[in-house]
């Protein structure tokens, strides 16, 4: 288990970090309420990844919205990882309904019953384990620039198991900026600019994660 001042150290850093340029979080907010409507959702993830690729490179203050032409390569090759996620999920809870659908064709209420629970459960399994590792894929793409890293389970599985005590932390904090963030937005004007602030937190958190990793691997990946 990591360490309560681990877990507070690395909550601390990251909001700093998410508040370090007022200038960037403003126009951040603009762009997170624009990828909303998924205008601006490129872009977005672009420049989350931009910040993830800057602060393992040792930049602890958030970037300014530069090279767009850049983000916008970054945002979308971040849309196929995402999407590589979804299709992922969408097949395994796909699967799981073929039991259900066949219960209930031959009338059989239980095991229709038994077989929704089983779903239930596959779909709520899943969407928690991809979440824990989506982080790790993002990071992947970040110091990489390559989809078919990000996608690789056998890099996410080695970029996590150098560290499970660092990542469970990574994890821990993320958590925590989502619950500080959920109850910071209960004014609805400002929630693009609270979802901003929490993203470029948790990026932060994991880019920390990935130095920390990789110094205990000798900078291998």
């Amino acid at each position: 288990m990591p360490r309560n001042d681990d877990l507070l150290e690395t909550f601390i850093g990251s909001l700093k970090y998410a508040s370090s340029s007022i200038s960037a979080l403003l126009i951040g907010g603009i762009v997170f309420f624009l990828a909303m409507f998924l205008v601006g959702l490129p872009f977005f993830l672009g420049y989350i990844t931009k910040c993830m690729r800057e602060a393992i490179d040792g930049n602890g203050v958030l970037p300014e919205w530069g090279d767009i032409a850049g983000m916008l390569r970054d945002g979308v090759r971040m849309l196929v990882v995402f999407m590589a996620y979804a299709l992922a999920y969408l097949v395994i809870v796909s699967l799981t309904t073929i039991p259900l659908f066949v219960f209930q064709k031959l009338g059989m209420p239980y095991m229709a019953f038994l077989s929704t629970i089983a779903l239930l459960l596959t779909m709520a399994v899943v969407a928690g384990a991809f979440s824990i590792i989506f982080f790790a894929s993002w990071v992947l793409y970040a110091t990489s620039g390559s989809v078919s890293a990000a996608l690789s389970p056998q890099k996410i599985r080695r970029l996590i198991s150098l560290n499970p005590a660092g990542y469970l932390t990574a994890l821990l904090a993320s958590l925590a900026i989502m619950a500080a963030a959920s109850a910071s937005a209960l004014l609805v004007i400002v929630i693009p600019w609270v979802a901003f602030t929490a993203s470029t937190a948790i990026s932060f958190i994991y880019s920390k994660y990935y130095q920390s990793a990789m110094k205990m691997a000798g900078g291998v990946a």
